[in-house]
Order: structure tokens, then C-alpha cells, then sequence
């Protein structure tokens, strides 16, 4: 049980750090447009003040609506297992994919069309958050087929 914690835990902090990532070097691509100077010192600080604040800061932390999108997609994705043709790594590969469309799909409905995570701006943003999801529930499957093969 404690593996599975461990696994889910890297698993959300895998998608909070690539959507965190994603969102810097979009608003420093942005910034560099405009012509203000970037450099790889601006980068590493950005990235890292980025991940510490969309995970523990604001009025609700990013880090917390992955958790739960994310703990609701694998726990659904858990139940289907048994039904489902897919490997588990597939299977929580479209888990973590769906569960990432899903809070960028639905904080922009509750927002008023605005988007809460920069990098979810544009369709491409988009794409690679839920695709951030897809590589976090590929790691989780991957994990638990692990688990899987020791129990055995």
C-alpha cells in the first residue's frame, strides 16, 4: 500500500512540475517576443518559483486540483481495470490524460471562460497539459504493474 502512495504521490508531482515547466517557458517565450532579456538564470528561477507557487500558493493551489482530478481518475480507472483490454500503464496513461483535460475543461468553465493555469491558454497548452497527465498515469501504471509482478 505504501508503494501505491508513493507512486501516486511521484505521479502528481510529475504532472505539478511538467505543467508548472510548461507554464514558465510559455510566459518567458512570451516575455522574450516582446524583447525583454532571458536568461538561463531567469529560466532556472522562474521554473522553480513557478512550481513552488502554483503548488502551495494561491487562493487554490494547482498541486491540489491535480491530486484530486488525478486521484479520481485512477480510482476509476482502478475499478475498470478488471473490465478494460488495456495494460495498466495504458490504461492510467488515458486516466491521467483525461483526468488533466478535465481541470483545465472544467476551471475554465467555473472561471468564466478565464484560465487558471497560464499555460492552458491555447490548444497547444492544452494538449501538453493533458499530455503532462498522460506521462504521470503512465508512470503510475507502469509503478503498480511493478507492484503487480513482486506481489506475485
Amino acid at each position: 500500500m505504501l508503494t501505491r502512495i508513493k507512486a501516486f504521490l511521484i505521479s502528481v508531482s510529475i504532472a505539478m512540475g511538467l505543467v508548472a515547466i510548461h507554464t514558465s517557458v510559455t510566459n518567458l517565450l512570451w516575455l522574450s517576443s516582446i524583447d525583454m532579456p532571458i536568461s538561463i538564470g531567469i529560466v532556472i528561477s522562474t521554473i522553480a518559483s513557478d512550481i513552488i507557487g502554483m503548488s502551495f500558493q494561491g487562493e487554490v493551489p494547482v498541486i491540489a486540483l491535480i491530486l484530486i482530478g488525478l486521484l479520481i481518475a485512477f480510482c476509476t480507472a482502478g475499478l475498470l481495470f478488471k473490465r478494460a483490454t488495456l495494460s495498466k500503464p495504458k490504461l492510467y496513461a488515458l486516466a491521467g490524460g483525461t483526468a488533466l483535460l478535465a481541470t483545465v475543461m472544467l476551471l475554465s468553465l467555473a472561471l468564466g471562460s478565464m484560465d487558471l493555469i497560464a499555460g492552458a491558454r491555447t490548444s497547444l497548452g492544452r494538449c501538453i497539459i493533458i499530455l503532462a497527465g498522460i506521462l504521470a498515469g503512465y508512470y503510475f501504471g507502469v509503478q503498480l504493474t511493478k507492484v503487480a509482478n513482486n506481489e506475485e
